[in-house]
C-alpha cells in the first residue's frame, strides 16, 4: 500500500502551498473580462459538483480528467496524456487528502499553469479501523478517508467551495455561479430527504463494509457498520486470502455486506455462498462526464434499491 507515502506527500504539500479559496494553489488576480475558459475536475463525483454550478456560463468548458475506473480512485496514476490535457486548464477542481495519489504533481504543473482548488481540506474526514486483507489483526490507517462525497450534506459543502473558486477566478459570471450554487444545494437536500423517507426502516440495521467509499454511505443511510474488511476496489480475493476474509466476517453478527458493484462475481458468489446477502453498491467511480451531474442523484437511488433489496431478502 502507498497511502503513507500520499500522506507524506500531502503533508509537504501543505507546508509549502498557502490554501486559499479551500484549497486554491495560488491566489490569482484576474480582471473580469478573462473569464476561466477550461477547467479539468479530477474525478467524476467532483466533476458532478462543479458541473451543476456552470449551467448558463458562456464560454466554460467542464472536463473529467480521469474516465471510469474499477479500481480505487486512489490509485489512479496520471498519463502523459492526462498531463497533457491539464496543460490546457485554467482551473483543476480536484479533491486532495490522499483522493489523488498524483495530487503533488498537480502543485507542479508551473507558475503559469492552471489553479488548483482541493476542496476536501479542512473538511471533517473519517479514520476507521479496518481488517487486514491478509491476517486476523486489526490496523489503523494512517490517512482519513477522502469518500466523504458519498454524503449529501457533506457533497453540499463541496459544491460550495467549487463555487468559491469559481467566483474567485471568474468574479464576471458571480451571480451565476450563486444561484446555481443555491439550486444544487436545494437538490442535494431533497435526495437526502429521499434518503431518509426510503431507509426509515431498516435505519440502525447492521452491515459489513467492504470498500472504503461505502463508510460514508453507511453513515448517510443510517446503518450500523459492525467489521469494515480493508480490500481495494474491484479486487478478487483467492484461497488463503478468502479464507481468512470468511473467518474474519464469521465474528460479526451481520448478514448483509455493502460491496462495490464492479466487485468480481467469482468472489461475490463466493460471499453469498457463505450465507451472506451482498448489497452491491455504486462508489461513483464508474461514471463518466456524458451522464452529468444526473448520475450522482442516480447513483444514490440505485444504492437506496440495493439495499432494501438485501434486507427485505435476509428478513425473509
Amino acid at each position: 500500500m502507498k497511502r503513507i507515502l500520499k500522506m507524506l506527500s500531502c503533508i509537504l504539500c501543505l507546508i509549502i502551498i498557502t490554501v486559499v479559496a479551500c484549497g486554491c494553489r495560488k491566489k490569482v488576480e484576474q480582471p473580469a473580462e478573462s473569464a476561466v475558459t477550461s477547467v479539468y475536475a479530477t474525478f467524476y463525483p467532483l466533476y458532478a459538483a462543479t458541473e451543476m454550478l456552470i449551467e448558463g456560463v458562456a464560454d466554460v468548458r467542464l472536463n473529467c480528467l480521469v474516465q471510469p475506473q474499477d479500481g480505487c480512485m486512489r490509485d489512479y496514476q496520471l498519463s502523459d496524456w492526462d498531463l497533457a490535457l491539464l496543460h490546457t486548464a485554467d482551473l483543476i477542481i480536484a479533491g486532495g487528502r490522499g483522493l489523488e495519489d498524483f495530487e503533488s504533481i498537480l502543485y507542479g504543473l508551473g507558475e503559469n499553469g492552471p489553479v488548483v482548488s482541493a476542496v476536501l481540506y479542512n473538511m471533517e474526514l473519517t479514520e476507521q479501523k479496518a481488517v487486514n486483507t491478509s491476517e486476523d489483526t486489526q490496523s489503523l490507517w494512517l490517512d482519513p478517508n477522502p469518500h466523504i462525497y458519498m454524503q449529501t450534506d457533506s457533497m453540499k459543502e463541496i459544491v460550495q467551495r467549487a463555487a468559491n473558486t469559481l467566483i474567485l477566478l471568474d468574479t464576471e459570471n458571480e451571480g451565476i455561479y450563486k444561484r446555481n450554487l443555491e439550486a444544487a444545494q436545494a437538490r442535494l437536500d431533497e435526495l437526502r430527504n429521499e434518503i431518509e423517507e426510503s431507509l426509515a426502516e431498516i435505519r440502525d440495521q447492521k452491515v459489513i463494509i467492504m470498500n472504503e467509499a461505502l463508510v460514508y454511505a453507511a453513515q448517510e443511510y443510517g446503518l450500523k457498520p459492525c467489521l469494515f474488511y480493508e480490500r481495494e476496489s474491484g479486487s478478487e480475493l483467492y484461497d488463503s486470502d478468502l479464507d481468512a476474509c470468511l473467518r474474519a466476517l464469521q465474528k460479526c453478527d451481520a448478514k448483509v455486506i455493502l460491496i462495490e458493484k464492479q466487485a468480481p462475481q467469482t468472489f461475490c458468489e463466493a460471499l453469498e455462498a457463505a450465507g451472506y446477502r451482498l448489497a452491491r453498491m455504486d462508489v461513483l467511480s464508474t461514471h463518466s462526464a456524458s451522464e452529468g451531474s444526473e448520475g450522482y442523484f442516480e447513483a444514490h437511488r440505485e444504492n437506496i434499491q440495493a439495499i432494501k433489496a438485501a434486507f427485505d431478502y435476509r428478513e425473509n
